[in-house]
């Protein structure tokens, strides 16, 4: 996998849990692919802004859908090339092709598919892992600690679910590992929207 590197990174992983884990589904019909569209919402929020591209981010898709689970796609905006587009037919294209790429792989294997674009055999527990052993991982939940209240590291994961809740194993896992809950208003909101609120207040405290 991929190493850590010393500038400062925001990275956000995104749980699919019926997300496709093989590119067998229609860009014409996204929501039949386990609400592909949802994650193709948080590509975009997590990786630009008003037409541009951030600096420094990772998006981790955890795709624990058919056929093939689990997978991960993970798209670094350093680096990244040309994705044709932001809209949701040009990032289901990206995570088509990420997926086909990665068909054979073997567990906690990876291989690049496109500039900025990797594919793994892995599993969402084994990412999490990784992730917290070189930064703080929050979780994202209602009545976590107001995003407000924080002062950020340097390197912090978020750890986000789509349209369905994370499990409640899952939710105990992650605060075994030393995950902190954090809550980005009164509101539930689409997770799209959180990873915004996640960006604004990183910007406001000015961290990379």
């Amino acid at each position: 996998f991929y190493r850590w590197c010393a500038k400062n990174m925001r990275d956000f992983i995104l749980r699919a849990r019926k997300g496709p884990s093989t590119p067998d589904f229609s860009s014409d019909d996204l929501p039949s692919a386990g609400h592909l569209e949802i994650v193709c919402h948080c590509i975009a929020n997590a990786l630009f802004y008003s037409l541009q591209l951030r600096d420094d981010v990772r998006v981790h898709i955890a795709l624990d859908g058919p056929a093939a689970p689990p997978k991960v796609v993970r798209i670094e905006s350093e680096g990244l090339g040309s994705l044709d587009g932001f809209d949701e037919r040009a990032l289901a294209a990206v995570l088509s092709r990420a997926l086909a790429d990665g068909r054979g792989l073997d567990l906690d294997e990876e291989v690049q598919s496109r500039p900025g674009v990797f594919i793994a055999k892995q599993s969402f527990e084994s990412l999490v892992r990784q992730q917290s052993e070189s930064g703080d991982v929050y979780l994202l939940q209602k009545r976590g600690t107001d995003v407000r209240e924080v002062a950020f590291a340097e390197r912090s994961t978020f750890v986000f679910s789509d349209h369905l809740s994370m499990p409640k194993k899952s939710d105990k896992f992650l605060l075994r590992l030393g995950a902190r809950a954090l809550s980005v208003g009164p509101k539930m909101l689409f997770a799209s929207q959180c990873i915004t609120l996640v960006h604004n207040e990183l910007d406001r405290q000015n961290r990379p």
